[in-house]
């Protein structure tokens, strides 16, 4: 029995210093990032900010993959099935991990057994915004405007069943608007589409919509989360406004996972450069002056509000009635 349990502890111990190696040669080859939605959008930005400062800390590329689709999906789905080695990453926004799981009935991976959290970089505050052509500047002014009935509206969000969407959603009905939604695959598209004048409301980050705000081609409204955004801090929030579904107290966050069951020192030695990194000032300010509020949370803080936000999105998605298309 002595020396089974000797062969045994031998054997745990030659494990755990083989992670131990791993985590301290890792990486030595190129790393993977996917971003499941279209370049140019705030998680495009994220991923490629972070990217260049792992490839410069770490000494190996980390090449971004942009795998747009089905609400992040189809993103989200290759990097769960990706061997769990440090070496394929995921940079998402909460929508590909919580709204998928009540958006599809069948979706090709699980957002809560499939992942290890790494970190929240940031988030993004959601932004609902128009275009200088529709006359409205302010919430008053585009509900008077449906109230009149007179001109059909559209909303543009960045996926079906996206937080933007839920949103404008909820506005919708709570307006009695009868807005026709435009999805998108990501947020670049639809404040393309608020600059050409295609939707008449559109729903994006701050970040991805406020290079256009001082021009005034985009007229921001209102904006979503508990607190106003630093960045536009005349633009009242909706819960201000008087509005009371539980999502307008939401936003989004950008993170960074990995597949489950990848080493632990790999996903600590990640989480580590990265916070490193935004608890410094001059990096942190790249993300802040977009329109980001820096969250650069522990993996344990990530799993905590992950948790807290499923129930409250999965919940409201049912309550719309909302599904994939």
């Amino acid at each position: 029995m002595f020396k089974l349990l000797s062969t045994i502890s031998a054997a745990c111990a030659v494990l755990l210093m083989a992670g131990t190696a791993s985590a301290q040669d890792y990486p030595n080859r190129p790393v993977r990032i996917v971003v499941p939605y279209a370049a140019g959008g705030a998680t495009d930005f994220v991923a490629r900010t972070v990217g260049d400062k792992l490839s410069k800390a770490l000494g190996q590329p980390f090449v971004i993959d942009n795998k747009a689709g089905a609400a992040g999906a189809i993103g989200a789905g290759e990097v769960s099935r990706a061997k769990a080695d440090g070496y394929t990453l995921l940079m998402t926004i909460t929508d590909s991990q919580i709204n998928n799981t009540a958006l599809y009935k069948k979706l090709a991976y699980d957002p809560q057994k499939d992942f290890a959290f790494i970190t929240q970089v940031v988030r993004s505050p959601a932004l609902i915004s128009t275009h200088p052509g529709t006359g409205i500047k302010s919430m008053a002014d585009l509900k008077a405007k449906a109230a009149k009935g007179d001109v059909k509206l559209s909303y543009g969000s960045w996926g079906i069943g996206g937080l933007g969407h839920l949103a404008g959603e909820s506005l919708n009905r709570s307006l009695k608007a009868n807005m026709v939604h435009v999805p998108q695959r990501g947020e670049g598209p639809v404040v393309s589409d608020l600059l050409s004048g295609t939707v008449d409301v559109g729903l994006s980050s701050v970040a991805s919509a406020l290079q256009h705000v001082p021009s005034g081609k985009v007229v921001p409204l209102a904006v979503l989360g508990p607190q106003r955004s630093t960045s536009l801090p005349q633009v009242p929030t909706m819960i201000e406004l008087g509005f009371k579904d539980p999502l307008y107290e939401t936003n989004v966050w950008i993170g960074f996972l990995a597949p489950a069951k990848t080493p632990q020192a790999i996903i600590d030695k990640l989480n580590k450069e990265v916070r490193a990194a935004m608890a410094t000032p001059e990096f942190s300010q790249q993300f802040v002056s977009k329109g980001f509020e820096v969250m650069n949370s522990t993996p344990e803080q990530f799993a905590t509000s992950y948790k807290t936000e499923f129930d409250v999105i999965t919940k409201r998605i049912r309550e719309l009635e909302i599904e994939a298309q």
